[in-house]
């Protein structure tokens, strides 16, 4: 009973801080941030503890146990949940102390940035065919021998694509072009940051070129590219809005889930079975069962085992790696690893292009730097970086000055950029932070940065345009 009462206590005074963060912030943006920290840190413990315990969650967590190491509920386990509850609480505290109060607002007579949703449109268009030529080979190799997509990209057919981050970056410059223009669409000319002239060629674009950017996605598998893209364009919605459409929120919603579920269910399909052969009444059966996700375990046991087989620290060794990462591994083959590597050989797990791979949950890979201190540390630094990427939303958003448009587009970003990434980087050590600065952060400032100068230009060589000047008729008498 020790165990639920961890758990329950954790899970009390996590909700109690999230509301507390709502209240001070008044975003929505806080408490589903902490969801999203609850799932991948504690949500999982309340099916491993009823499963030691006797009971059958029902959760499809046990084959884990086979490829990694079996959970039990001992001394290591118990403070493992005591050890991602205390960091989580960190983060929430540290985020309710350095969260800066912004009384007043943006005068209403001040326009937003305009945007040009063709821009958009093209930039999104470009990032899909490049990142489809960079795997093509690896997709047709697939087709060939009846692999799936996320399979072949991913190391099972031997080895990884040589561009293969860069594929997966063109893979977000896609999925966020669409998703904030998307969401700047729906607010129109009335968007409070961003705005755009909506129109219905272009609504009809968004959706041409959403679908088959999805379906591109569901070929590959990425799940979790898709999950941050819609999350961002969902969270900036809800900021840049001037009157709420909820029935829109709640549509949206409903579909992000679907997508995301069905991604999940297909990722492991070979590619020619996904126009024939499925069973879509499965699929859909399946929907509910991605609360069910390995996701919310396989990241859980990280630290479990790190307590369980004593793992020696690496005393900084994450800060070198995140150092040297600055480097192309293409022109620095024998970089430093990151800590992941250090936690596999330490857990016994094999590493490799084509074995199984499994996350390492952010706390652990502050745990393996520098012990139990290097854990609070890892909350403070987590909470005080999404403090400051809210307090730069709250300053721009009161300023009449906006300061250099690339710091404007940025700072009204930031805050729900990093909500929509913490799934990710909960899954890396201190490495993930780089994902942070490039993928999350710098990638959809450059998109609408260039989609605003191209809708300035656009203006320009309008207004250049002479209009032909009416002659009156002259009257005769």
């Amino acid at each position: 009973m020790d165990f639920y009462l961890i758990l329950a206590a954790a899970t009390a005074c996590i909700a109690v801080l999230a509301m507390l963060l709502y209240q001070r912030s008044g975003s929505l943006s806080f408490p589903l941030g902490v969801l999203f920290l609850y799932f991948w840190s504690i949500h999982g413990g309340w099916s491993i503890v009823a499963d030691g315990l006797g009971a059958d969650s029902q959760m499809q967590h046990h084959y884990l146990y086979r490829k990694v190491f079996p959970v039990e509920l001992n001394g290591a386990y118990e403070e493992t949940l005591l050890y991602y509850a205390l960091f989580v609480i960190v983060i929430e505290l540290t985020a309710l102390a350095c969260i800066v109060e912004v009384r007043s607002r943006r005068d209403p007579s001040v326009s937003a940035l305009w945007i040009s949703h063709v821009s958009l449109l093209v930039i999104s268009a470009l990032a899909g065919v490049a990142s489809f030529l960079i795997v093509k080979d690896q997709l047709a190799t697939a087709m060939w021998l009846g692999k799936s997509g996320y399979a072949a990209t991913r190391g099972g057919l031997g080895e990884m694509a040589p561009l293969f981050t860069l594929h997966q970056v063109l893979n977000r410059v896609a999925l966020f072009s669409l998703a904030l223009g998307g969401a700047v669409w729906f607010t129109g000319r009335e968007g409070r940051w961003l705005a755009g002239e909506p129109t219905i060629a272009v609504g009809i674009g968004y959706v041409l070129l959403l679908a088959a950017v999805f379906s591109y996605v569901t070929v590959l598998g990425n799940k979790n590219e898709l999950f941050s893209g819609l999350i961002l364009g969902g969270l900036f919605y809800l900021a840049n809005a001037r009157r709420m459409r909820w029935s829109l929120v709640a549509g949206g919603a409903g579909g992000m889930f679907l997508c995301i579920a069905l991604v999940d269910f297909l990722r492991a399909f070979p590619i020619l079975d996904l126009w024939e052969g499925i069973d879509w009444w499965e699929a859909a059966q399946w929907v509910p069962e991605i609360r069910a996700s390995n996701e919310a375990f396989g990241a859980h046991l990280s630290l479990y085992g790190v307590l369980y087989f004593h793992a020696p620290l690496t005393y900084g060794s994450s800060v070198t790696s995140l150092l040297a990462s600055v480097v192309p591994r293409i022109f620095w083959p024998e970089r430093p690893g990151d800590i992941y590597s250090h936690y596999a050989a330490s857990v016994g797990i094999v590493e490799g292009v084509g074995e199984q791979g499994f996350s390492i949950h952010h706390a652990t890979g502050w745990y393996l730097n520098f012990g139990l201190p290097g854990l609070v540390l890892g909350g403070i630094v987590w909470g005080w970086i999404w403090s400051r990427c809210f307090n730069a939303y709250q300053a721009a958003t009161a300023n009449r000055d906006r300061g250099p448009r690339w710091q404007y587009v940025l700072a009204v970003l930031a805050p729900w950029a990093f909500v929509a990434y913490i799934p990710p980087l909960i899954r890396a050590g201190l490495e993930g932070y780089k994902g942070l600065l490039i993928d999350a952060l710098l990638v959809p400032t450059l998109v609408i940065t260039v989609a605003s100068y191209a809708a300035g230009l656009r203006t320009r060589m309008t207004a250049r345009v002479p209009r032909p000047v009416e002659v009156l008729p002259v009257r005769t008498e």
